[in-house]
């Protein structure tokens, strides 16, 4: 090779490791020949690849040999160096179907310039997906010819490879929020435009298609009740909001018709890049089951204890009772143990109230057998055979064991005199067949009327639970008399 102090090679000074294989190299057997005699706007691109930091090769001649600067080599990868000096068909073999259009367009001097061009290419014996940035620009000689071509290049595979990750992950997200169970939506600027709203909350408000749109326009009759002050509070202090049990009411627009729910909800500020609040973040759950459920309990717990105390009047009243008309201790005893027996048969026929269908008679008999009067003498069943369905049974020996309960501590069960007749049966008129009973207590004490009803006198004018029932509740002095009436269909199926 030359020496390079001759001037017509200054042109190669610099340009680092491919500076320096380019020196070295032998080109007398390259179709460029050596580079003494390469042209001057060749000359001059060389000097330019080479000085220049980013990546950029030359594919100069009809054979379009190669040569390429530092940057550039790390896209050869495992073809560097190799590929200097060798044609770009060859070297480029693998994606040549793909590339090689374009390099024939600037060899017909059309300039071409793309953002991201996806190749399939061999790597290290391993295809891989690659992305670049390129430029390919025509180079033309002295006589205005297309000599070569000069691309800029830049592979940009792990910025494409990051920005697919980072959509992944928003999909991934946005799926997240579309299948969370409790609403979400986000809404952005002071005016509360709606950015994202998951399926959860347009059933929520009733309402679709409705995404770019301010919450003014959406959601008016919620921002009325009072969250527009909330909204503007959370954006203007960057506190969040946690709301628990809040009742709102949703207006559909479509029907007209309005839906009441009790919500728990947050309000979370979020901030942009300079940490100044855009935009709020809203969470709602549906509350109004769980509220419901709260209260349900609530009533069973005051129901509980009001089956403590009435068991208690009873158990009290079959020891005492038995005790007085039993005639030594041992058959006391034995007494007081069948009858509590009994009663607890009464509990296991409630708690067996999700079973088969029960027997009329059988609540009835299951209700009365821990008072041991079932013989006629006091109490009187007269009726025919009808089953009833689980959720009926139960309701029906609730109400049976209230009335036994206050027959025992007021009225004609609590002396020995008193008489108690139970009939039921079925009634028909020109619509349907009716189920009636009648409990008629006489012999007893003087009743009154519960001057404020408690909770027991709640539960027999409620009639059976979820059956439209007819009841009524007579305080007559000679004796209390109850009866109820309800559709025997309903019953025999709830």
């Amino acid at each position: 090779m030359s020496s390079m102090s001759a001037p017509s090679l200054n042109f190669l000074a610099g340009g680092g490791e491919m500076g320096e294989i380019i020196r070295a190299t032998d080109w007398s057997g390259s179709p460029l020949g050596t580079p003494e005699t390469w042209p001057g706007s060749l000359r001059t691109l060389v000097q330019v690849m080479l000085m220049s930091g980013q990546p950029m090769f030359i594919a100069w001649g009809p054979e379009r040999i190669m040569l390429y600067n530092d940057g550039y080599a790390p896209m050869c990868a495992n073809r560097h160096p190799w590929a200097l000096g060798k044609p770009f068909a060859e070297v480029w073999a693998d994606i040549i179907d793909a590339v090689g259009p374009i390099m024939d367009a600037a060899y017909a001097g059309i300039p071409t310039y793309m953002d991201d061009i996806e190749f399939l290419m061999t790597r290290h014996g391993k295809q891989v997906e690659t992305h670049f940035s390129f430029g390919y620009t025509p180079v033309h000689d002295h006589e205005d010819r297309v000599a070569g071509m000069f691309c800029t290049a830049l592979e940009i595979t792990s910025e494409v490879a990051e920005a697919k990750a980072r959509k992944a992950d928003a999909e991934r997200l946005r799926e997240m929020f579309e299948q969370a169970p409790s609403a979400i939506a986000v809404l952005r600027g002071r005016d509360y435009v709606f950015e994202v709203a998951n399926s959860a909350y347009q059933r929520l408000v009733a309402k679709s298609d409705f995404l770019g749109r301010p919450a003014a326009d959406v959601i008016p009759d919620l921002l009325e009740q009072g969250f527009s002050d909330l909204l503007d509070r959370v954006y203007e202090t960057g506190e969040p909001f946690i709301g628990a049990g809040v009742p709102i009411t949703v207006t559909d627009t479509e029907t007209g018709t309005t839906i009441d729910y009790m919500m728990d909800f947050v309000y979370q500020p979020m901030r942009d890049a300079d940490g100044e609040i855009d935009a709020i973040f809203v969470e709602v759950a549906d509350a109004t089951e769980r509220h419901k459920a709260e209260k349900m309990q609530a009533i069973l717990n005051e129901e509980l204890a009001h089956r403590i105390k009435n068991q208690m009047a009873v158990v009290q009243a079959i020891v005492s009772q038995t005790l007085r008309n039993a005639a030594d201790v041992r058959s006391a005893r034995q007494l007081i143990n069948g009858r509590l027996v009994a009663l607890s048969s009464a509990h296991d026929l409630l708690v067996r109230g999700k079973g088969e269908r029960a027997s009329v008679r059988k609540l009835i008999e299951t209700a009365m057998e821990p008072y041991g009067r079932g013989d006629g003498r006091q109490i009187n069943l007269t009726g025919t055979e009808i089953e009833v369905g689980p959720k009926a049974a139960l309701s029906l020996a609730l109400i049976l064991h209230e009335l036994a309960t206050n027959a025992v501590k007021y009225g004609a069960l609590s002396v020995p005199e008193g008489h108690l007749d139970i009939a039921w049966g079925t009634s028909v008129d020109e619509e349907s067949t009716t189920f009636d009973l009648t409990w008629t207590e006489s012999g007893g004490p003087s009743v009154d009327e519960p001057s404020a009803p408690g909770f027991g006198t709640r539960l027999l004018r409620g009639g059976i639970t979820g059956v439209e029932s007819r009841v009524e509740l007579d305080y007559s002095p000679g004796g209390f008399t109850f009866v109820l009436s309800t559709p025997l269909a309903d019953i025999v199926i709830s």
